[in-house]
């Protein structure tokens, strides 16, 4: 079985400048619903893995549209909502790196 892959791509509106993008392993990811369409994404793995999606999270700016596809379920947009500082564990002698992202669903007004 394919291993499931979730694909963060930023948003500007246009297919031919939404070129820039992130794919993270499910076996790195955590997804918790919060109330009011928010969603936590916490990302847990070695410190090179993690250093990459910090750096991809850490270029957007407060509401900035992000799409969310989640094992090729389809594009979800999002607004950028903020980052958490980094963490370090150590899990069964294994050194990871921690941090969560908040994203908010875009709603669309009638």
């Amino acid at each position: 079985m394919a291993e499931a892959k979730i694909v963060f791509r930023k948003s500007s509106g246009s297919k031919k400048k939404d070129k820039e993008f992130l794919e993270v392993s499910e076996e790195n990811v955590s997804l918790q619903n919060q109330r009011e369409s928010a969603l936590m994404i916490s990302f847990k793995a070695p410190e090179n893995k993690v250093e990459e999606i910090n750096q991809f999270f850490d270029s957007f700016d407060e509401l900035e549209p992000i799409l969310v596809d989640i094992a090729s379920a389809g594009d979800v947009e999002y607004y950028f909502r903020g980052i958490s500082p980094l963490k370090e564990l150590d899990e069964e002698g294994e050194s990871l790196q921690h941090f969560s992202v908040t994203l908010q669903l875009r709603r669309e007004f009638l």
